[in-house]
């Protein structure tokens, strides 16, 4: 009897686990993000990016940037994903000379 009750516990413990391990956390855009940084417009990617998750980019990103995940990608003036945004990219979009600072991905 207590080994029947141990398997129920470790059971429904690792199911517990498993419900909360798939509800909780931030997911994942997925696709590439690419932007570029100057001088010398060298290009930079951002594989698979996490959603809602502040990636500062430097102070250096200027130019084309093209968003090819499956998430909004808002890119802001400020590193830390702060105040005013620079640029609304919808999935699928690019724009030719963006000035930025941070990006984050949303929903």
């Amino acid at each position: 009897m207590a080994k029947a009750t141990g398997r129920t516990v470790a059971v429904l413990v690792a199911a517990g686990a498993l419900v909360l391990g798939t509800t909780t956390g931030a997911s994942a855009a997925t696709g590439t993000f690419v932007y570029h940084t100057q001088p010398g417009d060298v290009a930079h990617t951002l594989t698979d990016p996490s959603e809602s998750r502040c990636y500062p980019v430097g102070r250096s990103a200027r130019g084309r940037v093209d968003n090819n995940t499956d998430r909004r990608a808002v890119l802001y003036v400020e590193k830390n994903c702060r105040n005013a945004t620079a640029e609304e990219l919808e999935p699928g979009q690019w724009v030719a000379d963006a000035v930025f600072m941070s990006v984050q991905f949303t929903p």
